[in-house]
């Protein structure tokens, strides 16, 4: 079911309202937030993951999606993690996500405003979104427009937070991957215009042969989009890009470990 006409108009006139001129009393917690929660080797990683149904995990047997494979890099890593988001989707207990099947870049926002510009606050955001834009040929034009608008809902009411920005996976369908490479070849300039804390993520390594049924990974696609999302947020990391979580903070990393131990690459995922 997507939001009625009435209260889908209401959302989008706040996300522009906050993006028009700003939002005082988020800007005055994040200031009040930056003495809070670092691990002993690592940072705090309160992750909302915000996208369609790849992010959900949809047609697959896990519904993991990207998600646990990579909080359990993440966290053997040694970094707290925890995900946050309106929904559950996966076999292991930390799999909270914003992954909203069938939804388009603008449904997304509207979607996932609440959690968007909610407590407790994300450190860091991971957007997948577009290719439901792309499959349902959607004034295609202006969806890199569009995705800007998203960023910018996000980066109103989390200035200081990393926001990682795919650029979508293939799709086995021609046409419309031919649209979806138009699309990903606009995305530099998009996220170039923001932050530096607004950062793009090749998922390039995911093919054709990666996906499931033509548009959703397989648990290979799935690896190969956490293994494009861990070097990107460890670097941002690294670099000092990631502003320290609110508390209280629980970190749920090690629910994503292997049952029996070993690589997170034997997860099925």
């Amino acid at each position: 079911m997507y939001p009625s006409l009435t209260s889908a108009f209401f959302v989008y006139f706040t996300r522009v309202l906050r993006i028009c001129i700003g939002d005082n009393e988020t800007l005055v917690n994040n200031d009040a937030i930056i003495n809070n929660g670092t691990t002993t080797n690592g940072t705090n990683l309160r992750i909302l993951p915000l996208g369609d149904s790849i992010t959900f995990g949809f047609n697959e047997a896990s519904g993991n999606s990207y998600r646990r494979y990579l909080e359990c890099m993440l966290y053997q890593a040694g970094n707290g993690v925890q995900y946050i988001g309106s929904l559950k989707n996966g076999n292991w207990s930390d799999n909270a996500n914003d992954g909203f099947s069938g939804q388009t870049i603008d449904q997304i926002g509207i979607t996932g405003n609440p959690e968007i510009i909610g407590t407790p606050k994300a450190n860091v955001f991971l957007v997948h979104a577009g290719t439901n834009d792309m499959d349902q040929n959607l004034n295609i034009t202006y969806a890199p427009f569009r995705l800007g608008t998203l960023i910018d809902e996000v980066t109103v009411s989390n200035p200081d937070a990393l926001v990682l920005v795919a650029q979508i996976i293939v799709n086995a369908n021609t046409t419309v991957n031919d649209w979806i490479k138009t699309y990903n070849e606009a995305l530099p300039a998009v996220v170039g215009a923001r932050s530096k804390n607004v950062r793009l993520v090749s998922m390039d390594k995911v093919l054709v042969g990666d996906l499931l049924d033509g548009t959703h990974p397989n648990e290979g696609g799935y690896l190969k989009m956490a293994n494009a999302w861990y070097p990107a947020l460890m670097s941002a990391r690294n670099e000092g890009l990631i502003m320290l979580a609110t508390q209280p903070f629980t970190n749920e990393g090690g629910s994503s470990l292997p049952a029996g131990g070993g690589n997170c690459s034997t997860l099925t995922s």
